[in-house]
């Protein structure tokens, strides 16, 4: 296994917590295991901005899905789901300009 893939399952395992502990027991190995599959393969394929990029994605899928789970008041859940979505058109506005 090659450090970026270890350094990311790690960095990811400890992001898992985001999500709600019924998921995490019944998905949580499960998660790992296609996170390091995602990993190597995108290393393969387009290295180290690919696996940057993919990083993005996760990130944005943690807080959108695992925190916004996690929180129980409308209104902080709106302003995650603003937020990210924010983002998300901002990265691909970026993306496509550069």
């Amino acid at each position: 296994m090659q450090p970026v893939t270890r350094i990311s399952l790690l960095i990811y395992g400890c992001s898992v917590w985001l999500y709600p502990s019924e998921l995490r027991k019944r998905f949580g190995a499960e998660m790992l295991d296609v996170f390091a599959e995602l990993v190597a393969q995108t290393l393969a394929q387009r290295g180290p901005r690919g696996v940057a990029s993919l990083w993005w994605i996760t990130l944005t899928e943690s807080v959108t899905v695992g925190l916004s789970s996690r929180l129980h008041s409308t209104l902080v859940i709106a302003g995650v789901v603003s937020f990210s979505i924010a983002s998300l058109i901002a990265w691909f506005f970026f993306r496509s300009v550069g």
